[in-house]
């Protein structure tokens, strides 16, 4: 008896009677087997999504909002363009305009300098009267060493006739002194008159100063001195 107990109790041990046992491990890995393919399908389905990125329609808009921002840049660069142009018209408009009225106000200035000469030639009263070196000037003619100059003369009072003589043109440098011609050399006028033309300087010779000095045939003897100033020099 005590042989049959002990067999029966290995039986109990060593292979426990579960008849549900297999069906439950069947059902558990066909679960996990459907869950595996659930979530591989759902993560594909993701990487899928995250890979391919817009959705044709998105994509269609993102080119039409990519032509329009295209299109407006480029109207804006043509609009700065335009406005660009327009300031040099108007920059050059204005520098012209500019320049016209400086001219102007030159032209009125040495207009205005003409009127009060003839005045005081004509109306001498009050005015020191006899011949005299109204104005002198130099241009640049642009070549080197060369230069034009403008002599006026004038002649005032109450009872002018014609006046002669003889003119000449003392270039100063440095303590040294030499002649240049100016005109035929000679002047003959009642109220004034302009001489005219070009002196070419010495190599190396910088003048400080100009004296005119006049000799009229009644023994008359004017000199005046100008700074050595000559316009339109570079």
């Amino acid at each position: 008896m005590f042989r049959r107990e002990r067999e029966t109790l290995q039986k109990l041990v060593l292979v426990p009677y579960r008849p549900f046992r297999n069906l439950s491990l069947g059902i558990g890995g066909v679960v996990l087997i459907a869950a595996i393919g659930v979530g591989g399908f759902y993560a594909g389905s993701r990487y899928g999504i995250k890979t391919t990125g817009a959705t044709p329609e998105e994509v269609q808009r993102l080119r039409q909002t990519v032509r329009m921002f295209a299109d407006r840049s480029q109207a804006l660069r043509d609009e700065a363009a335009v406005a660009l142009h327009d300031r040099e018209i108007v920059l050059d408009a204005t520098e012209q305009l500019r320049q016209d009225n400086k001219n102007l106000i030159a032209s009125m200035a040495a207009l205005e300098e003409q009127v009060a000469l003839y005045k005081r030639l004509l109306s001498p009263q009050g005015v020191s009267q006899g011949l005299s070196v109204e104005r002198f000037e130099l241009q640049s003619t642009g070549k080197s060493g060369q230069v034009q100059y403008r002599l006026l003369l004038t002649q005032v009072g109450s009872k002018t006739t014609d006046i002669k003589g003889k003119i000449e043109a003392r270039l100063v440098a440095g303590g040294k002194t030499i002649s240049m011609p100016v005109g035929d050399g000679g002047f003959t006028f009642q109220y004034f008159q302009s001489l005219t033309g070009e002196w070419q300087l010495p190599a190396g010779m910088a003048p400080e100063r100009v004296d005119i000095v006049l000799i009229s045939s009644k023994g008359q003897r004017i000199q005046k001195s100008f700074k050595w100033e000559v316009k339109g020099q570079g």
